[in-house]
């Protein structure tokens, strides 16, 4: 007899999903309890990551220029 392949629920029993959002969105890592699901983005890590490109091309031409 060939074993069962389908997609399990791999939740702890007992835990719930926050109310925003339904339980197919979340996928829970059980060895290590890790969570994920779709979602944004932050704000301020956008902020930080365009602060960073902008200073990365401002030392580029600084520092590498040859003039």
């Amino acid at each position: 007899m060939t074993p069962d392949h389908s997609p399990t629920d791999r939740t702890v029993s007992g835990t719930q999903p926050p109310a925003e959002t339904s339980e197919s969105d979340i996928y829970r890592h059980e060895p290590s309890g890790i969570m994920e699901r779709s979602g944004n983005i932050p704000l301020w890590l956008q902020l930080v990551v365009f602060a960073l490109l902008v200073w990365g091309l401002y030392y580029a031409w600084r520092y590498w220029n040859s003039y």
